[in-house]
């Protein structure tokens, strides 16, 4: 059983990156430096936005199941932390960010919301299950709470404020330009 929620909890991973690449290949007028990924759930690829966030849930609800079944002591943080992520992005591409032009909404409030709980569910996850990088979910997390879900979307990003910090955006513009779509 373990090593089965395992292997799909790895077959949803490859399902979620290979949506994830092809959202940011496909012509979508979005920037992956720009855009947060939920803006392909108000694009003409939803669908594949669908895809990528279900298979963010299953993934995470696999490796629960996986670490569960598995029987390793001082894994619950880890298992409440992966199932918050699951419960989270299963239901969030229907509902869908506010477009950036258009007035805030109890949608895109809900959106937010259920944005914020997969980045701090993820960030949790990742310090219990010893992921390297899950400092950087944190920090996206409170981006998103304290400064992106204040804009009229969720537009503004971390990715932003770093970029623009490095200098990045002045050193190549043609590659590290930062606009509002």
């Amino acid at each position: 059983m373990t090593t089965a929620l395992a292997a799909l909890a790895v077959l949803g991973v490859a399902v979620a990156v290979i949506a994830l690449v092809a959202l940011h290949i496909v012509p979508s007028g979005l920037s992956a430096l720009r855009d947060p990924v939920s803006a392909y759930g108000i694009s003409r690829w939803r669908a594949l936005y669908r895809t990528q966030t279900l298979a963010t849930a299953v993934a995470a609800a696999s490796l629960a199941g996986a670490l569960l079944a598995a029987g390793i002591p001082s894994t619950l943080p880890a298992l409440i932390a992966l199932a918050a992520l699951a419960l989270a992005r299963a239901p969030i591409s229907w509902v869908p960010m506010d477009a950036a032009d258009a007035p805030r909404t109890a949608t895109g409030s809900r959106h937010n919301l259920l944005a914020f709980g997969a980045f701090a569910a993820a960030s949790v996850g990742g310090f219990m299950t010893g992921i390297a990088f899950s400092a950087a979910g944190v920090a996206s997390a409170l981006w998103q709470h304290f400064v992106a879900v204040r804009s009229a979307s969720c537009m503004a990003t971390l990715a932003d404020q770093i970029i623009t910090t490095l200098g990045l955006d002045t050193a190549l513009p043609s590659v590290f330009r930062v606009t509002g779509s």
